[in-house]
């Protein structure tokens, strides 16, 4: 490894470690738990049916998707990068009697340290591109994967207020990268993005737009911070959120992608 390599990893590892005593605060409010329901009702078509299949939650983080996974009877192995979010992840599987059921490993997410071929579904909901290859390395022959991915459009839109050239750039792919706090992304459109796995020996079933198609609904921002809400509008935000993360003519709006596929 680089030496600027070494500190940039070095970077994203103290930024997360910052963040992890707060980082499951946002989950709480109106605006997570939306886009949580969300990310979960994608999931749930795509899990194992087999309670036997072993799923790597890579850089899970305090283990959001971990837990419940474990809870479902699931062998979950969790991994990240920063040791303060996987204290509280511990913390959380103690509360909640899982501790044991659970292995916690602290790696980078784009240098696993299992062998090729070791799980039946990873996930990565936060190591975005960078990642895919290590991923798709672990994964076993049919097994599955879900990873977000930086939507390009979505960024350049999101970006286009405080830096037009930046947004402009990302859209004519002179850069296809994107720069958020420590880190830096490969922003890709749904097309490439299947393209990409494809090529890696991927099977792609589904691409669907998540995280930021709330910035569409004119949400005021009281109710998206808010940790009490009607449920009547949850339901209805999150059917409308559902809805629009499987329509083809916006999906390059949202900020994230979620890829869903098949080791062949």
């Amino acid at each position: 490894m680089s030496k600027d390599k070494s500190k940039d990893t070095e970077s994203v590892k103290n930024g997360w470690d910052e963040h992890a005593e707060t980082y499951d605060r946002w989950y709480q409010a109106f605006e997570g738990a939306c886009e949580n329901y969300v990310d979960w009702e994608l999931l749930k078509k795509y899990l194992p049916k087999n309670k036997d299949a072993k799923i790597l939650d890579a850089a899970g983080g305090t283990g959001r998707i971990t837990l419940p996974l474990a809870k479902m009877g699931y062998s979950v192995t969790l991994c990240d990068i920063s040791p303060a979010m996987l204290n509280v992840a511990k913390e959380k599987m103690k509360r909640e009697g899982m501790l044991d059921k659970v292995e916690i490993s602290e790696c980078d997410v784009q240098k696993l340290d299992f062998p090729d071929e070791s799980f039946d579904f990873v996930l990565c909901w936060d190591g975005m591109f960078e990642a895919a290859k290590e991923l798709i390395r672990v994964i076993k022959k049919k097994g599955k994967v879900s990873i977000f991915l930086m939507n390009k459009c979505g960024a350049a839109i999101s970006q286009f207020r405080e830096n037009p050239d930046s947004a402009l750039t990302l859209l004519k792919s002179e850069s296809a990268y994107i720069h958020h706090d420590e880190e830096k992304h490969k922003a890709l459109s749904p097309e490439e993005a299947k393209e990409y796995f494809e090529k890696e020996g991927v099977k792609v079933f589904e691409i669907y737009a998540v995280c930021g198609m709330l910035d569409f609904l004119s949400i005021p921002e009281e109710v998206l911070k808010s940790i009490e809400w009607d449920e009547k509008f949850f339901k209805q935000t999150t059917e409308i959120l559902l809805r629009l993360s499987k329509e083809p003519s916006v999906k390059g709006l949202s900020r994230h992608l979620v890829l869903y596929g098949e080791k062949i």
